[in-house]
């Protein structure tokens, strides 16, 4: 369940951030940072060295407190469909745009920024990249 959520977390927020180049910035500056703490414990990037580096990052932010942005709006916006796990049913596409107002780099949090840098780093990894 929790690589599910730093899944979803973390293609919501790189999809955020294709808008904006400040936002891709900081996606590329924590992929460099993903790379230097795997290559220091002499890990390759590779598919399961991400998975495992999500999973662990992702139980370490929920036990700080940390919730996905857009999860946390559905949870305040429609309480009852909150499970026993504290997952909230998506509403459809709606909390996927944010507001044309905000910068998408204002809206992305770190730990969602970090989540988007191993989501690009898996898809390169896997040969997805164009």
């Amino acid at each position: 369940m929790v690589l599910r959520l730093a899944g979803e977390a973390g293609q919501v927020s790189l999809a955020m951030a294709v808008g904006s180049a400040g936002a891709r910035a900081s996606v590329d500056q924590h992929a460099a940072e993903i790379r230097d703490a795997l290559a220091s414990r002499g890990r390759p990037v590779t598919t399961a060295a991400l998975l495992s580096y999500a999973q662990g990052f992702t139980e370490a932010a929920i036990g700080r407190g940390w919730w996905p942005p857009h999860r946390r709006d559905a949870l305040a916006e429609e309480d009852d469909l909150v499970g026993t796990a504290g997952w909230a049913a998506p509403r459809g596409g709606d909390w996927l745009d944010p507001d044309p107002l905000d910068a998408p780099e204002s809206q992305l949090d770190w730990e969602s920024l970090r989540l988007a840098a191993i989501c690009r780093m898996l898809i390169e990894a896997q040969g997805l990249a164009p």
